[in-house]
């Protein structure tokens, strides 16, 4: 039988999709590259905003439009499954904590159990996404994905290293930590992330680990050990805090449990320790009851972290959160403010790329795009090269900055 395999969302999911991948080509099915040449279609979903919801509304509406048999996977699945079944009541709903049971899913078997995602089949390419948990511990008052996700369960450390290793001997180059905040991780079973960077830092090979998100205030609690953990040659220096907001009145609003002034104390001794780091971050514009004082304040606050990368989003009300229940702010203002402060991001950010230009890196190489080799430097800036071998180590001297990335050439070793 022909599967195929549509993706959005997350990291988190993305590696849950490989997970099925693996399982589904395990058990005897054949993945295909278009959905015309499918028995069944498997959409791997996302509703963190509204506009990615409607995207997967238009997908499901169109899978069936073609008469296919749909697998609607993860987090529209669980927290949005009255919606699912009115878009095709055929339609079998997958949620995160099942993805394991997909080819049981598709043979009609509808005893679902919740297992660890540590020891299963994945498709294994040279950079994979190791979900590490599921769920959260926080409830911030505008995320649909602890409604879609759940509590906190953090999958046992002996599997996950096992995993990282049988990912390494298969050729994996790039390990992606990754939940909804990596952080969190082992809290709930005694074990903590920085105990899991060291295991999988130990393992024998060639490899670099990429932290995922983390919510601030866990990663204040392990802050010391985190950074110890970080001093590993095979730990990208990358941290991403969402700062969401720089208003200590939108972050109580928000129900995320620390200020901006722990924020910034974090983000200045991670950059101290780790000069030519990558410091992501991601923007709430518009929540409720922000005016314009909370709104300069995260501007004022985008100047000063001058984060490397900044991820932008009009607040987006979801079903079932209490911010849903506020009263919004105008489109227009929404609009305005979401613009000035991608500007501003961009702006930073090529200012922050151009002063690498004439320092040379050491870099992992990726992919291949648009003719150009793509890697990471060991600070995680995306650096792209000519004639060069996917999956190398090589030293790069920068030549070029760019708005999201950097140009340059590879160099001798020695």
């Amino acid at each position: 039988m022909k599967v195929y395999i549509e993706t959005y969302g997350c990291a988190a999911a993305q590696g849950d999709a490989a997970i099925m991948e693996g399982i589904l080509l395990q058990r005897g099915y054949e993945i295909v590259g278009e959905p015309e040449k499918a028995d069944f279609v498997v959409i791997v979903t996302c509703i963190v905003v509204d506009t990615t919801q409607q995207r997967m509304i238009s997908r499901i509406k169109k899978f069936k439009e073609m008469g296919k048999k749909i697998v609607v996977a993860e987090c529209m699945a669980s927290a949005l499954p009255d919606l699912v079944k009115k878009l095709d009541e055929n339609a079998i709903l997958l949620p995160p904590r099942y993805i394991h049971h997909i080819a049981d899913a598709i043979e009609g078997k509808r005893d679902f159990i919740e297992k660890p995602k540590v020891g299963l089949p994945r498709k294994i390419g040279i950079r994979l996404n190791i979900p590490i948990a599921e769920g959260c511990i926080y409830n911030c008052s505008y995320c649909i994905t602890k409604l879609a996700r759940g509590r906190l369960t953090s999958f046992p450390l002996e599997g996950l290293v096992k995993d990282a290793e049988n990912a390494i001997k298969k050729g994996c180059k790039e390990l992606r930590l990754t939940t909804q905040d990596t952080a969190s991780y082992g809290i709930d079973i005694g074990k903590s992330l920085p105990e899991l960077i060291n295991e999988i830092a130990s393992i024998e090979g060639e490899f670099r680990i990429r932290i995922g998100m983390m919510h601030p205030l866990s990663a204040y609690r392990i802050f010391d050990e985190l950074m110890e953990a970080y001093e590993n040659e095979k730990v990208y220096k990358f941290i991403h805090l969402p700062l969401q907001s720089a208003s200590d009145k939108i972050l109580r609003a928000m129900r995320r449990g620390y200020t901006y002034d722990l924020f910034k104390e974090m983000v200045d001794e991670f950059r101290k320790r780790f000069r030519h780091s990558t410091f992501a971050t991601d923007i709430i514009v518009a929540f409720p009851g922000e005016g314009e004082e909370e709104f300069n304040e995260t501007i004022e606050a985008l100047k000063e972290l001058r984060p490397d990368i900044t991820n932008v989003t009009r607040f987006s009300p979801r079903p079932f959160t209490e911010a849903a229940k506020l009263k919004k702010l105008p489109t227009q203002v929404a609009k305005q403010r979401s613009h000035a402060a991608s500007e501003l991001a961009l702006k930073i950010s090529y200012e922050r790329n151009r002063e690498l230009v004439g320092k040379t890196f050491r870099a992992l190489l990726l992919e291949e795009r648009n003719g150009w080799i793509v890697g990471k430097t060991d600070g995680y800036r995306s650096v792209y090269v000519k004639n060069a071998a996917i999956g190398e180590f090589v030293k790069v001297a920068i030549k070029k900055a760019k708005l999201t990335h950097l140009e340059g050439e590879i160099t001798p070793q020695h």
